[in-house]
């Protein structure tokens, strides 16, 4: 059987993970709760695991390949484990109007789309109304 550690290392090889996914895939392995704190330790000490930089990244990541507003990020992070400081902190600098217009340029569909299905994309992209209503009026 393989130790904490190297279940960690292996899950850690594809991407970044919060403590909370280490966590719940070393439960799933039936690793006890003494062992997975101190995998979970070793793991810290070396900046392996850092879930303030990982949400960073994630924001920073996920803007990058695809614009989202702050409602979906907050949703994401949150299924991973992030706590509200981290996430708060993590979206504090982000542009929501600027990647509201990034994300419906970036969606040829979208570009001479009328105003109701650029809304209810980028609703589905996690933008505010007001954010939403803001982006497209500038464009008409």
């Amino acid at each position: 059987m393989k130790s904490p550690i190297e279940i960690s290392l292996n899950f850690l090889k594809f991407r970044p993970r919060t403590v909370f996914e280490i966590t719940e895939k070393l439960k799933s392995k039936n690793i006890l709760d003494k062992e997975i704190k101190e995998t979970i330790s070793v793991l810290k000490r070396n900046g392996l695991l850092d879930d303030e930089n990982f949400a960073k990244m994630w924001v920073r990541d996920r803007n990058l390949l695809k614009p989202t507003g702050s409602f979906l990020l907050k949703l994401e992070l949150k299924k991973l484990g992030i706590t509200e400081p981290l996430i708060e902190n993590a979206i504090a600098d982000q542009d929501e109007e600027e990647l509201a217009k990034r994300a419906v340029e970036s969606k040829g569909r979208y570009r001479g789309a009328e105003f109701a299905k650029k809304a209810q994309f980028l609703q589905r992209r996690g933008f505010s109304m007001n954010v939403i209503f803001k982006v497209l009026k500038k464009e008409e």
